[in-house]
């Protein structure tokens, strides 16, 4: 058989075997017995004070999984196995081929599959930039310049999308971490990656590489400022304004349309308006702008992950969100349950102890 990479896990021992065998499906660490909570979980005082620092969650086999992040691979247990989740079953949570290997140290990896864009969720965007074309009677191939790329999860999304009539083709892509150089010349060096930061990346240099003006610029500036998980601490933080960079390439490169994604936390920033800010700044280079929150368990992912998306074109009016394929309850259209998280896992072969 052959070997599936990123698949490895351990033998786990002492505590926290037990915390593991103890918990039920669907199990927190508040349902373990106190003995075997975690001193930071404990909640103590006549005020209640400390914890919950130590999360703990067991998967269910029929249920989407949280949201997957850099960090998971100490809290998400197997729902069938005692033991945490080995990073291939975490890029499955994120939809990943199977055979798409990460590279780089094991945090590097997890922080690649975390920050991904779960890549059914980018299908589903990249079908509905399909049909804007479609719309305009403009088909046939269209290029794409991704920014900010990470592991390739958006980029994915959009080869996946490519019918006989029109096909995406990601033709430059650019990141600042070297492991995601790594990643991305191992499972698709065509599309010519860069390492660059955007603030001292030139855009002719992009045209460049393409060889002419792509068609589509799709990214997603670092979301940590505006993550509700972090301090929100928005363009205060250098990060922020990363956004503004992205903004002046696309206004050099003119694409006919922009993906710009983000956490959902940027719309609930309290020290600016994020989302005015964002607006005005793709207006004042002349194009139009819609957004909108979606949630990857509706298109098929088996993960509760939620993304704010941001489309802008010069006549967006001819670009629609995308409709739920997949639904949490039965409901009166028919549509397919969400995708559990341990039936998506069991699609994958043992993994490798070590």
């Amino acid at each position: 058989m052959k070997m599936v990479p990123n698949h490895e896990t351990r033998r786990y021992t002492g505590i926290v075997l037990e915390r593991i065998k103890h918990l039920p499906s669907g199990g927190k660490m508040g349902d373990l017995p106190v003995h075997l909570q975690h001193e930071s979980f404990i909640r103590t005082g006549l005020k209640k004070t400390g914890g919950p620092n130590m999360r703990l969650l067991r998967l269910e086999n029929d249920k989407p999984a949280l949201t997957v992040t850099a960090y998971i691979f100490n809290k998400f247990v197997h729902p069938d196995h005692d033991r945490y989740l080995t990073p291939r079953e975490a890029a499955c949570l994120q939809d990943f081929p199977v055979d798409y290997e990460f590279k780089g140290t094991l945090g590097q990896t997890q922080k690649q599959i975390g920050n991904a864009v779960p890549v059914k969720l980018a299908k589903a965007i990249a079908n509905e930039i399909a049909n804007y074309f479609i719309k305009k009677n403009n088909i046939g191939e269209k290029l794409i310049a991704s920014y900010f790329c990470g592991a390739g999860g958006l980029d994915l999304g959009f080869e996946q999308a490519s019918n006989e009539s029109l096909k995406f083709n990601t033709k430059f892509s650019t990141d600042i971490e070297p492991w995601v150089e790594e990643t991305i010349n191992a499972n698709r060096p065509e599309w010519n990656f860069l390492k660059a930061d955007i603030r001292e990346l030139d855009p002719e240099k992009v045209k460049k590489h393409l060889g002419k003006n792509p068609d589509v610029i799709i990214g997603g500036p670092p979301c940590q400022p505006f993550s509700v998980a972090g301090k929100q601490k928005a363009t205060k933080d250098p990060l922020g304004n990363l956004y503004r960079d992205y903004i002046r390439h696309i206004d050099y490169l003119k694409p006919k349309i922009v993906v710009m994604e983000n956490v959902y936390g940027l719309a609930q920033v309290k020290s600016i308006n994020m989302i005015h800010e964002i607006y005005k700044s793709f207006e004042k280079i002349g194009y139009e702008v819609k957004h909108c929150e979606l949630m990857a368990a509706d298109y098929g992912t088996p993960q509760k992950r939620r993304r704010l998306f941001f489309i802008a074109a010069k006549d967006v009016s001819y670009f629609q969100f995308p409709e739920p394929t997949h639904s949490e309850c039965n409901n009166i259209f028919g549509l397919p349950l969400y995708e559990g998280a341990g039936n998506a896992l069991m699609k994958l072969p043992p993994a490798l102890i070590k």
